[in-house]
């Protein structure tokens, strides 16, 4: 891997330069955060014990046993000897792409596009081709411009659905037939679906489609988005490739070589309990949603297409409320911070989360629309 060669990851500086998050914070991208002892109390009799006795040796580099099998039980594997646990899903993406890219090969990544996903290929050394997949108006990216041919010595296409920025979802069979593609062409299909189910809680995993059994697919997820747990850093890769799972394996010996096991026990027990923290993330995701269509109805120029998935929207917005100065503003006079749709190469439209209390975002809201 050549990390010293890959550019900065814009939207993380930009978090980095903002400091701590404000009291309303429509930035993030996840459902609200749980703590710890809310968590264990979900869990119930018993996790408090279990917790406070678990040992911090060095635990399996691939992931503990009771880790990988609620992964697969959560729909998001087919088996647990199919997953791979990481250090969060950027972790996931920076390994996928070493492990089947390097020097002199290409990675198409489909755009606009959170900054870990164009970053990720130029650490393993391969040269990045940004494909754009998503049309302002629709809801559903648009795998044409990748199906349409693949460049000479690409080796991974990378896709985000649901999609970050904008809540868009990839449809199923212009998936299988990107799949199809990469397999022929001897690449990789690496799908990030890290925030799959937090709005359409019935939306599939890409590990139940017939094309992730050809071996030719790898697909990403993680805790944070959908349980609010992203200081636990754990994500994890999937795949029906046994040598691929290898190498991801033998690289992260070279990262973070393990999950710490505190880690790993709170994500399975989220994952275990998933049956009642994800109908609650949908349904305030739902409420925000509702919320905020109301709200662009309202303001003149402004336009919404509702996300299918994930817990983001990105509206364009006028320059009055968009503008990164006017946004800086809002978080100064009003403690509300919103990321500028010019860190996604799409100015004039603002990511607002939507994982939050309802009351907080009307509050947001009425704030952005009354200029502070």
């Amino acid at each position: 891997m050549r990390l010293g060669r890959a550019g900065e990851v814009g939207l993380e500086r930009w978090f980095a330069a903002q400091g701590a998050p404000p009291r309303i914070d429509l930035a993030r991208s996840g459902a609200a955060p749980l703590s710890v002892g809310g968590l264990l109390a979900l869990a119930g009799a018993g996790a408090v014990e279990e917790y406070l006795g678990l040992s911090l040796e060095y635990g399996d580099g691939r992931g503990g046993e009771r880790l990988r099998a609620a992964v697969a039980a959560a729909g998001a594997a087919r088996r647990p000897a199919e997953v791979v646990v990481t250090q969060g899903a950027v972790e996931a993406m920076l390994l996928a792409c070493a492990a089947v890219a390097g020097p002199g090969d290409t990675v198409v990544v489909g755009t606009p596009a959170y900054g870990g996903m164009l970053r990720a290929p130029e650490a393993a050394g391969a040269a990045v081709v940004a494909v754009p997949v998503w049309r302002p108006g629709s809801a559903r990216l648009d795998l044409g411009p990748i199906l349409d041919g693949l460049p000479a010595g690409t080796r991974a296409v990378l896709v985000n659905s649901p999609h970050n920025p904008t809540g868009a979802v990839v449809d199923p069979a212009e998936l299988d037939a990107l799949a199809a593609r990469c397999a022929a062409a001897g690449a990789v299909l690496v799908v990030d679906e890290v925030a799959r189910g937090t709005l359409d809680p019935a939306a599939p995993s890409l590990t139940t489609s017939a094309a992730f059994a050809t071996g030719a697919v790898v697909a990403i997820g993680d805790v944070s988005k959908a349980f609010g747990l992203g200081g636990l850093r754990v994500g994890w890769l999937s795949s029906a490739r046994p040598a691929l799972l290898d190498r991801v394996a033998a690289l992260k010996d070279l990262t973070t070589l393990g999950t710490p096991g505190p880690s790993e026990l709170l994500a399975a027990l989220a994952l275990e309990h998933r049956g009642a923290l994800a109908p609650r993330v949908a349904a305030i995701a739902g409420a925000n949603l509702d919320l905020l269509a109301g709200w662009t109805a309202g303001i003149p120029g402004a336009e919404l297409t509702p996300p299918r998935d994930g817990l983001v929207a990105f509206p364009r917005l006028p320059d009055s409320i968009a503008a990164p100065s006017r946004l800086e503003r809002l978080r100064r006079a009003a403690g509300v911070a919103a990321v500028p749709g010019a860190l996604f190469g799409v100015p004039g439209r603002v990511r607002l989360a939507l994982g939050g209390r309802p009351a907080h975002l009307a509050e947001a809201l009425a704030a952005m629309a009354a200029g502070c």
